[in-house]
């Protein structure tokens, strides 16, 4: 298949997200916006080589640059978690970086984790030397003949670093790297790597796909750390209160099984509910804090109803018994400010009635 027309396509390149409304490093080990739910790359930075292709969130799996008949494009894999993931799309050759920087919590343990996937319409193919590069000038042979560039990598580097640098001094984790030889497509894979060795430190988080050859669709979503501090119990526990926010009222909605969590927040930011993978106050057998995790944008000071729904698991359990506790950890990730974390539990009921 031909490289996409970039005539045809190029209006859609026009409305693509180019600055990003958001703080450049989000602090205390937390990924602003890293599931994507907002239905933004808000949290997020982007560096495109060209300007031929971008990052974007999709919630579908028609490609985001799409040409018009009779060459539609291939459609691309659906998001793996929720309803939004980013994925880059490319009407000619480009190099797409995404990107964000983490402030490690000094003392603490630290872990990445993210799913990753992509898919290609020419061989992956990686220099030697690697490059991110597509320019002429790098992938030039001896014998005036051109290296291929089709590669897909997921790097933590430091912050100072070149963005597009790939020296064993710049990078302190390879995440996930394409290789020659792999496949044409990769379904969604949870990856995870260990930052504890840089706790105390902030980090780079870096997405970048080359894509000299032809498009390379790559995707990424439910980027997240998770934290831990020895003799802490969890999110939010032993710490003292948050200053920017503070819970109101939770209401259970006793004919649906859901409930709403009343949270006052002190201004614009991302405000985000998720279990706690804690078997305290849930109960012997009860699915500790599966909840579906929840992404609300926060545009000014006030207080926002977050919707809490039980997961299908602790749904089939809250039917048995009508009543489930379930703790749920609230972190609002405010504008230009470190995020702050903080746990309490809820209580979910059913009618007796209720299907």
């Amino acid at each position: 298949m031909g490289l996409r027309s970039a005539i045809a396509r190029a209006a859609l390149l026009v409305g693509a997200p180019l600055a990003l409304l958001a703080p450049s490093a989000a602090e205390a080990a937390s990924v602003v916006n890293g599931n994507f739910e907002s239905g933004t790359l808000n949290g997020w930075h982007v560096q495109r080589l060209t300007g031929a292709g971008n990052w974007f969130v999709r919630s579908s799996t028609a490609a985001p640059i799409g040409s018009k008949r009779p060459n539609p494009a291939d459609p691309v894999q659906p998001p793996p978690q929720g309803a939004f993931a980013a994925i880059a799309d490319q009407a000619n050759p480009d190099t797409l970086i995404l990107y964000q920087d983490v402030a490690l919590e000094a003392g603490s343990k630290h872990q990445l984790s993210l799913f990753a996937y992509y898919d290609s319409y020419r061989p992956i193919a990686v220099p030697n030397p690697d490059t991110l590069s597509i320019e002429d000038e790098a992938l030039r042979l001896p014998n005036g003949k051109f290296q291929p560039n089709q590669q897909f990598r997921i790097d933590v580097v430091r912050p100072e670093a070149p963005l597009e640098s790939l020296a064993s001094t710049d990078i302190l984790r390879t995440v996930f790297a394409t290789k020659l030889g792999d496949p044409l497509s990769m379904t969604p894979k949870k990856l995870t790597t260990d930052l504890s060795a840089f706790a105390g430190q902030t980090v780079r988080i870096r997405i970048a796909v080359t894509a000299r050859e032809e498009v390379l669709n790559a995707g990424v979503d439910a980027v997240s750390i998770s934290s831990s501090t020895p003799g802490r119990a969890g999110p939010g526990r032993g710490n003292r209160k948050p200053a920017l926010f503070s819970f109101e009222k939770f209401t259970a909605q006793r004919r649906s099984g859901a409930g709403t969590l009343r949270v006052r927040v002190s201004g614009p930011g991302l405000l985000r509910a998720t279990g706690v993978s804690s078997a305290a106050g849930s109960g012997k057998g009860s699915p500790a804090g599966q909840i579906e995790p929840v992404t609300v944008p926060v545009g000014v000071a006030r207080t926002v109803g977050v919707h809490l729904r039980p997961t299908a698991q602790a749904r089939t359990l809250l039917r048995r018994r009508h009543r489930l506790r379930v703790d749920v950890a609230v972190t609002f990730m405010p504008a230009g400010l470190p995020a702050e974390t903080a746990t309490l539990p809820v209580v979910f009921r059913l009618t007796q009635s209720s299907k």
